[in-house]
């Protein structure tokens, strides 16, 4: 298994050091206890990425076949193949430049890039998250716990009813939008 496969784990905590460090040298009028909300909003938005990217773009019904093509590699490639690692992690040609363009959207919108730091880093948080859980899911088994719960969900999305259930780490925006499915025992 490539090295590339596991990229974000050293990468995100790298970029996100020494984005932090950026963020105070360049507004060193913010102090670091502000990172107290902001970490946290962060992977709040992060929840709604994951289950929005989800449910709105992975499983996009597509006819044009070059944009259905992407889309296979996006994500419709891990339910054809659910157990290969490949299929299961984000790959660096689209996390790197989904992060750009979200730093440079919270930066316009919060008009701090101490704000949108913090608030990435957060993201990145969720994400690194989302990637061990995501990998656990379909890589391990999981008897108990959290884990169990969120690979049942997980599961079902995949085996049972792909309409349902699109928040991997979460089922708070399935709640919200209605796509929450309560499972048979």
């Amino acid at each position: 298994m490539s090295w590339v496969l596991f990229y974000s784990f050293w990468f995100y905590p790298l970029a996100g050091s020494i984005l932090l460090y950026a963020a105070k040298v360049l507004e060193p009028q913010h102090r670091p206890v502000e990172m107290l909300w902001l970490l946290p909003a962060g992977l709040l938005i992060w929840t709604l990425i994951e289950y929005c990217m989800h449910r709105f773009l992975f499983h996009w019904k597509i006819r044009n076949r070059k944009l259905k093509n992407l889309l296979w590699h996006l994500h419709i490639g891990h339910h054809a193949e659910p157990r290969d690692p490949e299929q299961i992690l984000v790959p660096p040609s689209m996390s790197i430049p989904i992060s750009g363009v979200l730093l440079g959207g919270l930066y316009l919108v919060l008009g701090s890039l101490f704000w949108a730091i913090g608030v990435i880093v957060g993201t990145w948080i969720g994400f690194l998250y989302y990637e061990s859980v995501h990998y656990r899911l379909h890589r391990s088994a999981a008897e108990e716990g959290l884990l169990h719960y969120q690979r049942r969900r997980h599961f079902y999305h995949h085996f049972v009813d792909g309409e349902t259930c699109f928040g991997v780490t979460s089922p708070l925006w399935d709640f919200v939008f209605g796509t929450f499915a309560r499972l048979p025992d």
